[in-house]
Order: structure tokens, then C-alpha cells, then sequence
């Protein structure tokens, strides 16, 4: 039997939580030693610091460089770089949580935050004024260095624990020398004060980066504004960031404003004024422009706000799509990179392993991105967590064959890994 393993996510045991490295170590293991199966293991997380090690197997070149982190100050920082095309052409491949704070309060994310990626990436950020002082323009900054050496940069949102829908990116990739008290990287909660020049900085940003294809690999399909989108996820996360949540919704949304104005004036190509607006103009025409450059605005504003995955990493999303990024689940991403078509073509059978087994993991992740490809081929796909809250109806829906429960230690784990390989290989009657 030949055996297609994907990992998810890490498992958080009682006695430890294993890393989705560790996981993937693990059941190829025991399950290789119980059923005799050739297994074929990957790492499918697309999520908080699991980006770049879900693509070092097929992308082991890393690029070290020097940039900001949320907060301001110089840090190490590594990417990855694909091998070249015939044509020379290189992806690069930036992690946004590489940037994300790592002294003060706790930053590991909760079990299960892979799952529920906008609510992890927030989970434990300690102060919650600092959260709106928090900066993206590291993360600009690796891209900058990034683009010099590749024609296509792929930059992963999650985890970077920053709610400046980019802003702090945009002003590193414009290079316009807007240092750590200029007003685009202050944080998010400084964005109500931005102007019309401020905004024009993602023209410039656009043009430094002509010729490079941007792709934000997103790991939530949040919109920017509204109930649903990030800084609604912000206050469900935890009720007592409400009023920072308003707060930052109020400045997203003027960003947004002036952002989407400078975007359709460069579109349309006109200048903000009228030539018609002199004093002898006719009235009509004056006011038929000034009403198609609104609703120019308007439309641009719209599409970029309401865009799937705009809201992810605290709206880095909005400020790729602003700078002309196509915005890419995560997952789909890393499944295309570790050559996951041609992995389950070649497989009897696709096992994945999540942390908890809800309504989250069965609709959105590497779950349903294995089992889209599976139920193509007719594999069977079986799902091993540490907990199962999904029902069997979502399961059946989701095209899952079996799901078994790991339990909460070590031991039960593994125990169960060996009783399920050998139901799975005809070793047993059941596990």
C-alpha cells in the first residue's frame, strides 16, 4: 500500500505539543511499522510559522536579511527562494509572521489556532494598545529584498500579529524614506489621520515593484471592514479588544478611502480637479466628473475591501491587493508547491491529521484541499485528530471515508496511530 500523509497542523497534547514536523514524523513512522505501507509525508500548514517549513523539502534555499519587526526594531529575518525556471525565473517565498514580536507577552498560539488562523494570530499579544501600534513595514522591507531577486514573490499573511491593513508595508516598498514616526507606520490606530499624499505612497510602492508578480498567500478569507471581517474577528476573539476593534475599523476604513481614491485617479488617469473646473465652466460636465470620479472611488474601495482574504493578517491582504497582488488561499499555495496533485495520484490511500476535528477543518485548510484532489481519483481519505466535534453528516459532505480520535497524550496516540494502520492495511479487524 502506498500511503499519502499530510499534516495539517500541530497536535497539542497534554504531555506537549508536537509541531507539525514532529506529527508528520511520528505517524509515518508508526505507521510504516505497523502496516508495512510506503508512506509519502508532507506538511500542509499554511499558517503562522508554518509557511516556510511546509515548503522547505522543494524550496531549500533561505536568503537571511535584516528588517523591522511589528514593533520597530531590527531582527533577523529569512526567506525562501525557488530554484529557476529554464527561463531563469525565480519565486521567492516571505514569511509575514518571521516580523511578528518575539519578546514580551506570550506569543505561542493556542491549540487549534491553525484552525482558526485570524483568531490565533491575536490570540496572546499581551498589551492591547500595542496592538494598534504595530507596524508591517518589515514585512515590506523583505519583499523589497525579495524582489531583487526573484520575478515572483509569494508573501504568506499569517501571524504577524500587526492590524495596519499593510500600511507599514506599503510605505517600505514605496521607499520614500517614511521612517518609524512617519504616518504609515505608526500602527493601524494612526490610519484615521492619513492624507491624500500619504495614500499616493502605493503608487510609488506599485511602480518600485513593476515587473514582479505579487501573490498573497492568505490564510483566511476574511474581508477588510465590516461585522465579518477583521476587526469584527478581533472583537469576537476576545470582547474586551472592542473598542480597539472600532477604533481600527474607523481608520481601515479611511485608509481604504484614500487608498482607493489615489488608485482609480491614476486609473482614470486624470488629475483630482477637473480641467473643466474653471470659472467660466459649464456646470453639467463639472458635476457629471466630479460624480464619475466618486463613484470610480467607490467601486475601487468596494473590490478591495469586500475581497476575499483583504482582512488576513490584520489586513496585510488589503495592502497586497492594493499594491495589485492576486490574494491565494495558503494552502492551495503549499499544496501546489510540494507537488500534492501527483502525490495523490500516486497514493492508495490520503491521511491527514489535524489538532480538532470541527466545522473549521472540514470546510476550510489542507483538509478539504486533500480531499477536493482525492475525491477526484476516488481515494479514500482518513482524518486522525486529537479531538472530533464534526458531525458525520459534515463528514460525508467533506468526502472523509474514516476519522479516528488520537487522544490527548502521547501514548494514546501513537497507540492509535498503529491500531488505525493496520484496520487501513487489512492487518486487523478494527481500531
Amino acid at each position: 500500500m502506498r500511503l499519502l500523509l499530510a499534516v495539517a497542523e500541530p497536535l497539542a497534547l497534554t504531555d506537549g505539543t508536537l509541531s507539525a514536523g514532529e506529527v508528520r514524523d511520528l505517524v509515518a513512522a508508526v505507521w510504516e511499522a505497523s502496516s508495512g505501507a510506503l508512506v509519502d509525508a508532507c506538511v500542509l500548514d499554511p499558517g503562522a510559522d508554518g509557511f516556510l517549513r511546509a515548503l522547505a523539502e522543494r524550496v531549500p534555499d533561505e536568503v537571511v536579511t535584516v528588517a523591522r519587526d511589528t514593533r520597530g526594531r531590527d531582527v533577523p529575518v529569512t526567506f525562501r527562494l525557488g530554484p529557476a525556471t529554464p527561463s531563469g525565473a525565480r519565486t521567492a517565498y516571505v514569511e509575514a509572521a518571521a516580523l511578528r514580536v518575539t519578546t514580551g507577552a506570550a506569543l505561542t498560539d493556542p491549540p487549534g489556532a491553525s484552525a482558526h488562523p485570524d483568531q490565533g494570530d491575536l490570540g496572546d499579544l499581551g498589551d492591547l494598545g500595542d496592538l494598534g501600534d504595530r507596524t508591517s513595514y518589515g514585512v515590506g522591507q523583505v519583499v523589497a529584498q525579495a524582489a531583487r531577486l526573484a520575478s515572483r514573490v509569494v508573501v504568506a499573511t499569517g501571524g504577524l500579529g500587526a492590524h495596519d491593513a499593510g500600511a507599514g508595508m506599503v510605505a517600505a516598498l514605496a521607499g520614500t524614506g517614511d521612517g518609524p514616526d512617519g504616518p504609515l507606520t505608526r500602527g493601524g490606530a494612526a490610519l484615521g489621520g492619513v492624507g491624500p499624499a500619504d495614500a499616493a505612497q502605493v503608487l510609488a510602492a506599485r511602480e518600485h515593484l513593476a515587473g514582479i508578480e505579487l501573490v498573497g498567500a492568505v490564510d483566511s478569507d476574511l474581508p477588510l471592514l465590516g461585522l465579518h471581517g477583521t476587526n469584527g474577528a478581533l472583537a469576537d476573539a476576545d470582547p474586551a479588544r472592542a473598542a480597539l476593534a472600532q477604533e481600527l475599523e474607523r481608520a481601515h476604513g479611511h485608509w481604504a478611502h484614500e487608498v482607493s481614491r489615489a488608485l482609480a485617479q491614476a486609473s482614470a488617469g486624470a488629475a483630482p480637479r477637473s480641467l473643466l473646473a474653471g470659472p467660466t465652466a459649464p456646470a453639467g460636465p463639472v458635476a457629471q466628473a466630479a460624480a464619475a470620479a466618486a463613484q470610480a472611488v467607490r467601486e475601487t474601495s468596494r473590490a478591495l475591501t469586500t475581497l476575499p482574504g483583504a482582512g488576513a493578517g490584520g489586513g496585510l491582504g488589503f495592502g497586497l491587493a492594493a499594491l495589485g497582488a492576486r490574494l491565494l488561499p495558503g494552502t492551495a499555495v503549499v499544496a501546489d508547491v510540494v507537488g500534492l496533485d501527483a502525490r495523490v495520484a500516486a497514493a492508495d490511500l490520503a491521511v491527514v491529521v489535524v489538532d480538532v476535528l470541527d466545522a473549521s477543518a472540514v470546510h476550510d485548510g489542507p483538509l478539504p484541499e486533500v480531499a477536493r484532489r482525492a475525491a477526484a481519483l476516488g481515494l479514500p481519505v482518513v482524518v486522525l485528530a486529537r479531538e472530533v466535534l464534526a458531525g458525520r453528516r459534515e463528514q460525508a459532505a467533506a468526502g472523509i471515508s474514516g476519522t479516528y480520535e488520537l487522544g490527548h497524550d502521547l501514548s494514546a496516540a501513537r497507540a492509535r496511530v498503529g491500531r488505525v494502520a493496520r484496520t487501513w492495511s487489512g492487518g486487523a479487524s478494527g481500531a
